[in-house]
């Protein structure tokens, strides 16, 4: 029953919900179902997938995820090492490297930022106690784990010269590595390991063939095994002997439980050997959740597989369970966009939904994503509660309902040069209900699909290359804006009709004066704020649409270039920064999205309220794609190393006070953190009264919600009991909306 669980969980979503967020602070929504390195500390296993890791309990399977959150440097992994001793040692993509223990995690950066014009990559870490050795592709180096810090560099090369090494041991009284000119070998005592002259190349002797090895280990009784290829040798009194070869291609091997384990793949199959100490065969180890393994390692009986396709197997006789902690399919990709506690993402060929705390994965190849579409990327939710997305490699329209997804034919034409290519790269749903669509690459590049299905195609009256279209809005005046990659920005009206094309209008915008006056061709991002602002994110900076309704007037409208103060210098809001992603708040205030960070803007720009790098903050990544925001308001980010959210201050305006709610409510002891107050009428002025009416605080909601630190007006920590929530609006009508309960101890 278990193996049926976790396989139904694996197609259709996550098991593992994710907590609401405090006010300040950050959560990951990284995927979890790839896993590529494995660690054993006795307790508990660790699996690394590519951006975090995650442990699970041998006892009680109870699963910890661990990412930037969490205080780990990076996100980025490539290998997770136990070393002994309570530490283990995370290796990043970069070249970064956490030692992570009960007491904390130390961050070393050194070897990341040391200048080397050679391959950094580190592609295998050995050893426990006092050193772990580090194998790159230029050398060894050494991590000491009692000082915690970079030792020795081995540059072992023939002639001194840089070589990888695939991997790196110490058995006995010598220390040997795998590299591409072949396995290396020196005394662990009494030279200078710096010095490539004291490192003898084993192959081509001792029974050895020539040429690159891809792995060394040592097994039991130090017993040293070497991987060539395909082919396994074992260490004899003065020879290597060949004790195993096949056909497949393996991507590890590892000694584990007095057995060698090998991970392999031929073609669509997958599996793990598992050979005795002599080489010979104990069993062949392959099920269907088996797709792509990176590593294996033996507990006992159980067999741990990292999968990177499946994820995280547990094997144990005829049983088998995917561990995966819930997540996206993937890094976003595309479009993300949230309403009340319901996001959707575009994530890969994959379509994530997060709802009630959990996320569900809708997988394409047909399930239940038809095959052909493709990869998503725009997303939007039409006034009907359908969700549409586009494909952005050539799938055409699909329909989101009741989680049924229906291809729509013959909405969407072909691009121009490709008569098999029906790309989708912006939608947009207006008051009526019709859903208009950027067909990228099409001669009639904007097309309307009518509730009833009838579809209208308009051609775009201008020159511009590559038939190129992308993000699509609506304006208050029901008109649509559209970025063309490169090219600038299109804005149409339709007129009295979207059926009589008669009276329609189109305006182009480029930079310069009088084309427009857009920072830069190469527009990126598009928002409209609650003024009814067109604000246009390009690789050179922001300008702002401000008066939509004169577009086509005989004056016509220019995009404004917002000058702001910062110290005593002035300039263009974002001048230089290629924005990305932008999107308002329940406050009207601009988030932003660059390649350098996350920024928090007043509503019109003139003042940075935030900014968020990896630097100072949890930020997955500083290349921020795509920002959406919960009506609640969370913001949620989509960064090139995966998906993340933080709890703004600022939530969507309420029409009325009837669905007022505090959080936390009652207020429990020692807390110190933020109090919101949510689903207020626009900026309300808020009053926190005793039930005698002493006044003991007041302010003003930002947008839908007002925050509070629980102290009073001189600055003390408030005492237990019951406190009235008084609001006033436009109307200086003033009334009770909701009362706090503080519980001191």
């Amino acid at each position: 029953m278990r193996y049926l669980v976790i396989c139904f969980l694996l197609f259709f979503g996550c098991s593992v919900a994710l907590i609401a967020q405090p006010i300040g602070s950050w959560q990951e929504h990284l995927p979890y179902n790839s896993a590529i390195s494995l660690a054993d500390d006795g307790e508990k296993i660790y699996a690394a997938t590519p951006y975090a890791f995650f442990s699970v309990n041998r006892q009680n399977d109870q699963v910890e995820r661990f990412s930037r959150i969490k205080g780990l440097a990076e996100t980025g992994m490539r290998l997770i090492h136990y070393a002994g001793v309570g530490q283990l040692v995370a290796i990043y993509r970069h070249g970064n490297i956490d030692i992570i223990e009960n007491q904390g995690i130390t961050n070393l950066p050194a070897y990341r930022d040391k200048q080397v014009d050679a391959d950094k990559v580190i592609y295998d870490i050995s050893g426990s106690g006092e050193n772990c050795l580090l194998s790159a592709g230029y050398g060894i180096i050494v991590l000491n784990l009692v000082k915690k810090e970079i030792g020795d560099t081995w540059v072992i090369g023939n002639n001194g010269a840089f070589t990888k090494v695939n991997a790196a041991v110490r058995a006995g009284s010598f220390y040997y590595a795998a590299t591409l000119e072949g396995l290396k070998k020196a005394p662990a005592a009494g030279v200078n390991l710096a010095d490539y002259r004291n490192w003898q190349t084993v192959s081509g002797t001792a029974g050895l063939p020539t040429g690159e090895v891809q792995r060394v280990l040592t097994g039991k009784d130090s017993v040293i095994y070497v991987q060539a290829g395909s082919t396994l040798y074992r260490q004899g009194d003065a020879q290597f002997q060949q004790v195993y070869s096949d056909d497949w291609t393996w991507k590890h091997i590892q000694w584990s439980g007095d057995r060698l384990l090998i991970s392999r793949r031929k073609g669509s199959n997958a599996s793990i050997q598992v050979l005795y100490a002599d080489g010979s065969v104990e069993t062949t180890v392959s099920n269907p959740m088996i797709q792509f393994p990176f590593q294996a390692i033996y507990t006992g009986t159980t067999l741990w597989v990292a999968d990177s396709l499946a994820g995280l197997l547990e094997m144990n006789n005829i049983i088998v369970e995917a561990i995966v902690p819930g997540g996206p399919g993937s890094v976003g990709s595309g479009d993300i966009i949230a309403g009340r506690g319901d996001w959707w993402a575009a994530t890969g060929t994959s379509i994530s939904r997060f709802r009630d705390n959990n996320w569900t994965v809708y997988n394409g190849g047909g399930q239940p994503i038809p095959a052909s579409f493709g990869r998503p990327g725009p997303l939007v939710i039409d006034k009907g509660n359908v969700t549409w997305s586009g494909s952005v490699s050539g799938g055409g329209l699909l329909r989101i309902h009741n989680e049924t997804f229906t291809l729509m034919p013959n909405v969407i034409s072909p691009a121009a040069n490709d008569p098999n290519s029906f790309r989708v790269k912006g939608l947009a749903s207006d008051n009526e209900n019709n859903l208009w669509i950027s067909n990228d690459g099409a001669a009639q590049g904007l097309v309307l699909l009518y509730p009833d299905n009838r579809v209208q195609k308009f051609t775009i009256p201008f020159m511009y290359r590559d038939y190129a279209v992308a993000d699509l809005i609506i304006d208050d005046l029901n008109q649509k804006w559209m970025i063309s990659p490169g090219n600038g920005l299109f804005c149409y009206n339709a007129g009295a009709s979207n059926d009589n094309t008669g009276d329609d209008q189109w305006r182009y915008y480029r930079a310069g004066q009088g084309n427009g006056n857009l920072p830069s061709n190469n527009v990126l991002s598009l928002v409209k704020d609650d003024f009814g602002f067109i604000w246009v994110g390009t690789d050179n900076g922001i300008g702002i649409v401000q008066c939509p309704d004169q577009v086509f007037n005989s004056t016509g409208c220019e995009a404004v270039l917002p000058v702001v103060q910062a110290d005593n210098f002035a300039g263009y809001l974002f001048k230089g920064e290629a924005v990305q992603a932008m999107a308002v708040d329940g406050a009207n205030r601009k988030w932003i999205g660059t390649k350098n960070g996350l920024w928090l803007i007043s509503p019109g720009g003139e003042k940075t309220i935030l900014r968020f790098t990896v630097s100072n903050s949890p930020l997955l990544s500083n290349d921020v794609r795509k920002i959406a925001i919960d009506p609640d308001g969370t913001v949620v980010i989509s960064t090139a190393e995966g998906i993340c959210s933080y709890r703004g201050d600022a939530t969507q305006v309420s029409t009325g006070s009837g669905n007022v709610l505090v959080f936390p409510n009652p207020v429990p002891p020692g807390y110190n953190g933020t109090i919101a107050v949510r689903g207020l009428v626009t900026n309300a002025i808020v009053k926190i009264t005793e039930l005698n009416g002493r006044l003991v605080t007041q302010g003003r909601a930002n947008g839908g919600q007002f925050t509070w630190n629980g102290r009073d007006l001189n600055g003390r920590q408030i005492s237990t009991g019951v406190y009235l929530v008084f609001t006033t609006d436009e109307s200086r009508k003033e009334q009770l909306v909701t009362k706090i309960v503080f519980i001191q101890r």
